[in-house]
This record gives structure tokens, sequence and C-alpha cells, in this order.
């Protein structure tokens, strides 16, 4: 195949097809519309690329640019947690995100992240001490010496019961120390 001149006999299209101006063309429509762009190169709008412009992407079958997945703005960063917690540690992880307002015509085509997170620093070390009362008492801790474990009761339950404690052993002890008659 040799290249084609322009009309003042300059050869500014080197290797073209016959009547065609797109660089990297193999067969065309007229001479500015490609229908079919050599090997290695994507078609585009009647153009030949490399790479596929922004907002599209490379369809390998066909060797074309489909249009991408268009994704709206990031969110604003999420709270800092760890562990459904924002507090009670140094370190955790806040989240952002983004929707997807166009999906591609074909699942061929990946749509960008949409989620990402990153390390925060927390902004509370520790949790005040209601907070962590409440967790600690969902939780299970041993015993001292007995290797047993036991469920943590309320604060309340425990008041409860060492009253009701105390009131027997005063009881008890009331019986005990009065004199027999």
């Amino acid at each position: 195949m040799r290249g084609i001149s322009d009309p003042d006999d300059s050869p500014l299209f080197p290797l073209l097809p016959p009547g065609c101006r797109i660089e990297n063309c193999e067969s065309c429509f007229n001479k500015d519309f490609c229908t079919k762009c050599k090997s290695g190169f994507y078609l585009h709008k009647g153009r030949c690329f490399e790479k596929c412009p922004e907002g599209f992407a490379p369809l390998e079958e066909t060797m074309e640019c489909g249009e991408g997945c268009e994704v709206g703005q990031w969110s604003e960063w999420g709270a800092c947690t760890r562990r459904n917690k924002t507090c009670g540690y140094k370190w955790g992880l806040e989240t952002r995100t983004r929707h997807i307002v166009k999906k591609p015509p074909k699942d061929t085509i990946p749509c960008p992240t949409i989620a990402e997170s990153r390390m925060c620093k927390m902004a509370l070390r520790h949790c005040r001490r209601d907070a962590a009362a409440a967790f600690w008492s969902t939780q299970t801790s041993p015993l001292r010496g007995s290797g047993k474990q036991r469920s943590k009761e309320p604060k309340k339950k425990n008041k409860q019961r060492l009253r009701f404690r105390a009131q027997n052993q005063h009881s008890d002890h009331l019986a005990s120390s009065r004199p027999s008659q």
C-alpha cells in the first residue's frame, strides 16, 4: 500500500488508504471517517486511538471505544471508626463513596472504584465511662482464679443484688447477736 498526497502534492498522510486522511486507519467511509483501525488501535467516532479517550473504555472484541461507566462526585469522608466504634482505639478507618450515574451498555466495561477508605486518627482515644460500661456489659470475662466465664451484668442489677445480700447478712447478724430469752 502506498501513501497518498494532498492536492498540492505534499505527502502529509503517508501510508493511508486511498481517499482516507485518518491516521492508523485500515478502511474509511470517506476521507475524514474511519470504519476500521489498524491492529492495536481502537475506533472511536471515525478516528483511531492507541488508548480510548477519557470516559470511554476499550472493547477488545471489536477494537472500539465504548461508553464507559460514569460516576458522580465523591462524598465527604465518613466518621473515623474501628469495629463500629468512634472511640477506644488510636487508629481507625474513614470511608467515602460515590454513586454510578450511568452504567456502561456492556458489562465488559468496568466501573471505577465507588468506595475508598483510608486510615485516620480517632478523635477520642478513650471512650466515656458510660459508653465503656455499655460495651462491657455485653462482653464476657473470666472469673479470677476459677477459669469459668460469666457475663458481666449491668451496674443496676449488681447494686440491687449487693443491697439484698447486705440486708440478709445484717438480719442474720442481728438474729445471732440477740441474747436468748
